[in-house]
């Protein structure tokens, strides 16, 4: 398959090997006509886009997801994680480069429009295999809009050389009505609702990613609506206490993983994110946040911690969540060399279901059903179920109170730890600076820095990587960077 790959990379547009066109890399006129045959063609084609998304996230999934929360900090000796845990990014810092995500969606717009011209194609594979590649390219321009706001839109391959390269930022909320939710609807439409492997967007992917989109709008009917059909194909249930960890080991063994990355370092190489949160050849990038450390270590009903984070290592630093169990005769935890990372990272599980839906239904004022779900993921985690009393109001569930810290985003902050998922929900509640700002003057006062805390709001952004602006000169830099 990876020579397959390969071959149809050689014909598709990379940007990896043309940096010149950052945002949208040319192809031959000749190539497209000369492949796109056959199913086999289509299916390599498939296979390219989702070795786009282990390229994407093999080393910024940790960086976008968590690396700016309150999940993870800096680590204590090694500084590659320190702008993001102070808020000091700048063009050139890692993370702030968007091309991989444009291969990806260059690689499905080839895909989206040439496989309905081949001959001869099983109609429902030809249909899925649609699907599969609509609903990624809204995935990655989902991720975009989250990150970086407003950004550059291609719909088409690039195929013409005299056609202009670049193009200008579409408003976010432009493509989330134009392009990221007519995606998902045909995706679902065209979808395979038989099919069911963990690692490809199927159906319950597809209906999850519209559940999480209109959660990002506040459109939260429609999110119910969505989690419902995901409910209605009747193949996904939490999966039990004593075998939490499969979801991030052996998703092929669990109902509770909808989408998950595939990973074999012997065919994709190690998983660079290993570097970050745990590899035995190098110090991570981060440490876990002290305070989540403390709930971690000193709350040992809860399963999460012992399961997520590696309480032997003294600079908290080895995040293990997605390592089996492999311990040596001292009773230590042997982490792999960064090459031999297999790292499977959920995309989507019901357990971020559930919660979501928790949220939505409390945002509507059901809080008794909200309270329902919200409990079905804490006692999971071996804890004593809420009641009703123990909130106040419908703040009080969402966000917890100073007094009972407990509540919806922070069952959400425990269950989905460095699952790229944090950064997001502080930043779709309108949390982001509330949150951030005291503990990012906390970390400069460590530092040794001013206590100037999160600084200027239009911060939640990424800059744009210098090279992109470099290339394209019809994009102007995000401000204040």
């Amino acid at each position: 398959m990876k020579k397959i790959i390969i071959t149809f990379l050689m014909f598709s547009v990379s940007l990896l090997s043309c940096k010149k066109l950052l945002d949208q890399p040319p192809q031959s006129q000749l190539a497209a006509s000369k492949f796109w045959k056959t199913s086999d063609d289509a299916k390599a084609g498939i296979a390219g886009i989702y070795d786009g998304i282990q390229d994407m996230f093999s080393s910024q999934y940790i960086y976008w997801g968590d690396g700016r929360s309150d999940n993870l900090s800096y680590h204590p000796t090694y500084n590659d994680g320190l702008p993001l845990a102070l808020n000091v990014l700048t063009p050139t810092t890692n993370g702030a480069d968007w091309t991989l995500i444009y291969a990806t969606i260059s690689r499905a717009n080839f895909a989206i429009k040439y496989i309905p011209t081949i001959d001869g194609i099983d109609p429902v594979l030809s249909k899925d295999l649609q699907a599969q590649a609509l609903g990624i390219r809204a995935y990655c321009y989902f991720w975009l809009i989250r990150l970086w706001g407003n950004v550059p839109v291609w719909t088409e391959p690039y195929e013409d050389l005299s056609t202009d390269p670049y193009k200008a930022a579409t408003p976010a909320a432009d493509i989330v009505k134009n392009v990221i939710l007519p995606d998902l609807l045909k995706a679902y439409d065209l979808s395979d609702h038989t099919a069911s492997v963990v690692w490809n967007l199927n159906s319950g992917g597809i209906a999850a990613m519209l559940m999480d989109v209109y959660m990002y709008n506040h459109d939260y009917s429609n999110a119910l609506l969505w989690c419902d059909n995901l409910f209605k194909l009747n193949r996904y249930s939490l999966e039990s206490t004593a075998n939490w960890k499969n979801n991030f080991i052996a998703p092929t063994n669990t109902k509770e993983c909808i989408w998950s990355l595939n990973w074999d370092f012997t065919v994709d190489g190690g998983n660079k994110t290993s570097q970050e949160i745990g590899a035995g050849d190098t110090n991570s990038d981060f440490s876990v946040d002290p305070a989540l450390w403390t709930y971690f270590t000193t709350t040992t009903t809860d399963i999460r911690g012992a399961l997520s984070v590696d309480f032997k290592v003294n600079n908290h630093d080895k995040i293990w969540k997605y390592y089996a169990v492999n311990l040596d005769k001292n009773g230590n935890q042997i982490y792999p060399n960064s090459p031999q990372a297999n790292l499977l990272f959920p995309l989507y599980r019901l357990a971020d279901i559930y919660l979501l839906r928790a949220e939505a239904l409390n945002r509507t004022g059901d809080l008794a059903n909200a309270l329902v779900y919200l409990n079905m993921v804490h006692t999971r985690a071996g804890l004593p179920a809420y009641q009703a009393s123990d909130f106040a109001n419908a703040d009080a569930m969402l966000y917890g109170t100073p007094v009972n810290a407990n509540g919806i985003l922070r069952e959400r902050q425990l269950e989905l730890f460095c699952e790229a998922k944090r950064w997001f929900d502080l930043q779709r509640n309108n949390i982001i600076i509330s949150i951030m700002d005291p503990i990012i003057k906390i970390r400069q006062v460590n530092k040794g820095f001013p206590a100037t805390g999160f600084g200027d709001p239009r911060k939640i952004f990424w800059p744009i990587d210098q090279d992109v602006l470099n290339a394209n000169t019809k994009l102007t830099q995000n401000p204040p960077y």
